[in-house]
C-alpha cells in the first residue's frame, strides 16, 4: 500500500510541476513577445467652458454692439472663374463583341470584357485589374507579365499564387472574338498554366 502511495505522490509532483512551469513560461513569453492588449489611450480635446465659444457671434457681448449698429450684410456672390473642362479619359477602342460565338464555344459570359473568362482570373482579380485601369480584353492583351505581376502585387499577398503567364495570349484571342481557339487553349491549361 505504501509503495502505491509513493508512486502516486511522485506522479502528482511532476504533474503540478509541469503545469506550474508551463504557466510561468506562458506568462514570461507573453510579456516578452506579445504586444500589449490594452488599447492606446486617445486624448480627447478639452471641453469648451467659455460662454463666448459656445454662443453664436451675434450673442457675444463684444459683437452685440456691432451687430445692432449695422444691419446684417447680405452675402454677395463671389465672381467665379469659368472652370476648365474636365479631362476625359481616352475611350477604349470598341471591338464588336460576338456573344453568340462565345456562348457557342461554351463560355458563360455575363457582359462584354468580363475578364473572368480568362482561365486563372477570378472575380477578385477581375476587380483588381479593373481598379488599375485594365478594363478590356484588348488592354489585358497588351500587358506584359511583369506589368500584370505588379498589379497583382498591389493587391497584396493573397494574389501571389496567381500566374499571369498565359493571360495576355488568352485575352488576345477573346479580344479578336476567337472563342473556339480560346476554348482549345484553355483545355490545355490548368488554372491558367500549361499542363
Amino acid at each position: 500500500m505504501s509503495h502505491l502511495l509513493s508512486t502516486l505522490s511522485c506522479c502528482w509532483f511532476w504533474l503540478i510541476a509541469g503545469v506550474l512551469i508551463g504557466w510561468l513560461l506562458n506568462r514570461w513569453l507573453c510579456r516578452c513577445c506579445c504586444k500589449p492588449t490594452t488599447p492606446p489611450s486617445v486624448s480627447a480635446p478639452p471641453p469648451q467652458t467659455s460662454a463666448l465659444l459656445d454662443s453664436p457671434p451675434a450673442a457675444n457681448a463684444t459683437n452685440a454692439a456691432v451687430t445692432t449698429a449695422k444691419p446684417p450684410a447680405k452675402a454677395t456672390p463671389k465672381p467665379t472663374k469659368p472652370k476648365a473642362p474636365a479631362k476625359a479619359k481616352p475611350a477604349a477602342p470598341k471591338v464588336s463583341f460576338d456573344l453568340a460565338a462565345a456562348k457557342a464555344a461554351g463560355f458563360a459570359i455575363k457582359k462584354a470584357d468580363d475578364l473572368t473568362v480568362i482561365e486563372g482570373i477570378g472575380p477578385k482579380i477581375n476587380d483588381l485589374f479593373k481598379e488599375n485601369g485594365v478594363q478590356t480584353f484588348a488592354q489585358l492583351a497588351k500587358q506584359t507579365v511583369p506589368q500584370m505581376r505588379a498589379i497583382l502585387d498591389k493587391g497584396g499577398a493573397r494574389y501571389r499564387m496567381a500566374n499571369p503567364a498565359t493571360w495576355a495570349q488568352q485575352s488576345a484571342l477573346a479580344a479578336d472574338n476567337k472563342w473556339a481557339a480560346l476554348k482549345t487553349l484553355q483545355d490545355e491549361l490548368s488554372g491558367g498554366i500549361k499542363k
